[in-house]
């Protein structure tokens, strides 16, 4: 993995997408991040009085229950609490120290494993703690699957933005999830036609958003530019123009080094999307193991009389945490093994950091009501609407997508995704 970027100084550029970002104002973010919180906590809170009040036993053998209102609950808060669980990650002072993704994952992971343990000590803990050699080993695959997926997404949306990153590595996802279930665990596929349009209009839909980005980021470059040379042309006196000119040039020059040769930055950006595409979608594979068991691993079904996403919350935070520390070692060897320990930015990232953690793990546990309740074809693809609270997040509260077509290229993007989720529900 690659090193530590180095905290940035008077002389180096701007984080990529910095330039192109509204301004932030830090006392009004904190506020909107309490909304959230606040938001998150009562959806989390209605579904387990919910469960507890009105009790449904899950629909067995992959069926669904349309008429049971908790699994509506659970697409609905898996919606909002996705849908905005990332916003911390552009704080203005966590951008403004340029902080490794390796660092915020830290702090995140840490976050994501007590908020696990304490809404299964809530709502899943009345048979007791399953963890076994076997949950464990799942809860460990989970774990590194999970830390190198919100690896990837940090610095995707620090250099994509928060609208089009999560677009692309949602259909990203279901591809991979489709793939290890139909070539792994033998999943029927209802329409092969079906299920190759839904991948077709997911790859589709993924490179409509990283369009978006492109056309946006190029026209407001252009904008930027046009701006400049105006400038220039009205500066008077002959050292006036020297001055102006020799200051637009250090700043062409600067926006070119952020942004990296030919789009290189834009290129870094979309490789890690894809990368937690690809560790996203593989997540179903533990979770999968541990609910119906693997004997090719020696893996035991779980055998429990609660939900079983729920069961494996602590196997899958002690996972997170038995994972993080290599990770960290490993990301950092070259610095660990000169004596040296990274910048852990306690007092710029530590808050963010955990509060991302929380809405993380709380998203996951309205997400698992969806998908128990609704099944595959009807709650999966819904909570994948998610990117459409991302993509207002982006365009309007960010400004990372500015202009008519940008915009209406991303909203064409974010359509043929879901529809391409829908289609993978129903024939995948």
């Amino acid at each position: 993995m690659a090193q530590a970027a180095p905290a940035p100084s008077a002389t180096q550029p701007p984080s990529p997408r910095a330039p192109l970002m509204a301004e932030i104002n830090p006392r009004r973010h904190w506020a909107v991040a309490s909304v959230v919180l606040l938001v998150d906590v009562a959806l989390v809170a209605a579904t387990v009085v919910l469960d507890r009040t009105h009790h449904i036993e899950p629909p067995a053998g992959g069926a669904t229950d349309a008429s049971a209102a908790i699994g509506w609950l659970g697409v609905v808060s898996a919606i909002v609490i996705f849908g905005c669980y990332g916003i911390l990650i552009k704080t203005p002072a966590v951008v403004q120290a340029n902080v490794d993704t390796m660092i915020f994952t830290s702090y995140y992971g840490l976050a994501t494993a007590f908020v696990s343990v304490l809404i299964w000590a809530v709502a899943g803990s009345q048979d007791g703690l399953t963890l076994n050699g076997g949950s464990f080993a799942m809860g460990a695959l989970f774990g590194f699957a999970w830390t190198a997926s919100q690896m990837f997404a940090y610095t995707g949306v620090q250099i994509l933005g928060y609208a089009v990153g999560p677009a692309i590595w949602i259909g990203i996802t279901i591809c991979v999830s489709f793939v290890w279930g139909t070539l792994v665990f033998g999943n029927p596929v209802i329409s092969l036609p079906g299920a190759l349009l839904a991948i077709a209009l997911l790859l589709v839909g993924v490179c409509l958003a990283a369009a978006s980005s492109r056309l946006s980021d190029m026209r407001q470059q252009l904008a930027h530019e046009r701006e400049l040379a105006l400038q220039l042309t009205s500066v008077e006196g002959i050292e006036g123009v020297a001055e102006a000119g020799g200051n637009k040039s250090a700043q062409l020059q600067t926006e070119g080094s952020a942004r990296g040769p030919a789009g290189g930055s834009v290129l870094f950006g979309l490789l890690n999307c894809v990368g937690v595409g690809i560790f996203n979608g593989s997540l179903m594979v533990p979770m999968r193991c541990f609910q119906q068991g693997c004997s090719s691993i020696g893996i035991h079904a779980y055998e429990g009389n609660v939900l079983a996403p729920l069961a494996f919350l602590p196997s899958l935070a002690l996972g997170i945490l038995a994972v993080l520390p290599v990770c960290f070692a490993l990301y950092f060897w070259r610095t660990l093994l000169a004596g040296r320990l990274p910048n852990f930015h306690f007092s710029v990232v530590a808050l963010p950091g955990f509060l991302t953690g929380m809405f993380w793990g709380m998203g996951n546990f309205n997400a698992m009501f969806a998908t128990v309740y609704l099944g595959q074809t009807i709650g999966y693809p819904l909570t994948q609407c998610c990117l459409i609270l991302n993509g207002l997040w982006g365009i309007l509260y960010y400004k990372e997508i500015r202009g008519a077509q940008p915009i209406g290229l991303f909203i064409c993007a974010s359509v043929v995704i879901i529809a391409g989720a829908a289609l993978d529900g129903m024939y995948g």
